[in-house]
């Protein structure tokens, strides 16, 4: 059975055009076009179907625009779709479109929202003191030791995006994101400058931030139908804390997306669908983990692939098998670490009989398991892991069953 994760994608999934074949399609995104453009006062349409790239990047027009376009694909999959989430997550500027898809906000006081957010980031820097870079190819330990030796408090630098495996984004003072490229470099580690005006996600928008909070007290937030993915705690919301808290937080801190996404794969989540203009979280995914089959809804012929159940079935059978595959050799060959003997016996050995089937099964070319047999067997491999209290750090291949 499937566990549909919905991913809203932020800042830089912008691109001219986008939200065009919706439009032609579906009058859901007709209606929220025009909402979205009466909201702000200006004709988002044309931002986006016909304006520069330029002019879309801007951040007061970008988050408006990303915001509306994955709206839009999310009321078209759940029109034609209609298989409910178990959870939602946004990366930055994407976390309002999961609090608007979840209920939290309605979407004409999210795009009011996000506009007035992309003015405040805007103007956050006026002497463009500030700058941010993508960095590849190093260990975080590695870049969170460089950000904290070269980052001071008059020249603030810090890890702002944590999105993949070797995958970041520093931001902060333009001499200090320098000097920490200049000493990744020496590591071999790559480098590319985002255009972007400001800091963000870094101590530089701390006054940002308390303009901002002015801007989200003036909101209601309704409780969310479904549970939303924090990008400064990569957990869901808890109900003892206010959505202002988490979303003013989020203008200082770094967005943990790989975590999210890893918390994802722990509690069971077996497909994610992004929902945007391009498919950046989809290949961040892939990059994140090999456990979730990830889909993007960008336009209406996208639907095809999403409406075939088989094929969407038989990709999450093949990803499981695997899973099964490793857990077994796990299960059978790893010691025993419980010191209770009468448990381990009474729990584990009932149970190889099963493990020692399901291993012939998976080796059996000629067998084609089932989605039954195989979450069967991995309920086998599972309790026999917890029993003989193997200390497994990948903890979130156990709990994805």
């Amino acid at each position: 059975m499937s566990n549909v994760a919905l991913l809203f994608p932020g800042q830089g999934s912008q691109m001219v055009g986008m939200g065009r074949d919706f439009w032609n399609n579906f009058d859901v995104a007709k209606k929220l076009f025009e909402e979205a453009s009466d909201a702000i006062s200006f004709d988002l349409r044309k931002l986006c179907f016909e304006g520069s790239m330029a002019d879309l990047t801007m951040t007061m027009n970008a988050q408006p625009a990303l915001l509306t376009v994955s709206v839009i694909a999310y009321q078209v999959y759940m029109q034609e779709i209609g298989m409910e989430p178990v959870y939602l997550a946004g990366h930055s500027l994407g976390e309002y479109s999961a609090l608007v898809c979840a209920g939290v906000l309605s979407f004409r006081d999210a795009i009011k929202l996000v506009r007035q957010r992309g003015i405040i980031m805007h103007n956050a820097d006026p002497d463009q003191k500030g700058t941010m870079a993508a960095i590849s190819g190093i260990h975080f330990d590695t870049l969170q030791n460089i950000c904290e030796q070269v980052s001071t408090i008059e020249r603030p630098a810090c890890v702002a995006c944590m999105n993949a495996d070797q995958q970041f984004v520093i931001s902060g003072h333009r001499h200090s994101i320098r000097e920490i490229i200049k000493r990744t470099e020496a590591l071999r580690a790559k480098h590319s400058y985002i255009n972007v005006s400001g800091p963000y996600h870094s101590p530089m928008m701390q006054t940002a931030a308390e303009q901002f909070k002015v801007e989200l007290d003036q909101y209601q937030y309704a409780h969310a139908i479904y549970p939303i993915i924090s990008n400064v705690t990569a957990a869901p919301y808890e109900s003892d804390r206010s959505v202002v808290d988490y979303l003013n937080m989020q203008m200082t801190m770094p967005v943990r997306w790989s975590e999210s996404m890893l918390y994802l794969v722990a509690n069971g989540v077996t497909e994610v669908l992004e929902l945007g203009s391009k498919h950046v979280l989809v290949s961040l995914m892939s990059k994140i983990t090999k456990r979730i089959v990830p889909y993007s809804l960008s336009q209406p012929s996208d639907l095809l692939m999403l409406t075939n159940t088989q094929e969407r079935k038989n990709k999450r059978i093949t990803i499981r098998k695997k899973l099964l595959s490793e857990l077994i050799v796990t299960a059978l060959i790893s010691r025993n670490y419980n010191p209770d003997s009468i448990s381990y016996t009474q729990t584990v050995e009932p149970l190889f009989h099963q493990l020692q089937r399901a291993k012939e099964q998976v080796n059996n070319n000629e067998y084609e398991l089932s989605e039954e047999e195989i979450n069967d067997a991995l309920q086998v491999c599972h309790s026999i892991i917890i029993a003989k209290k193997i200390p497994f750090d990948g903890t979130a291949l156990i709990d994805a069953i």
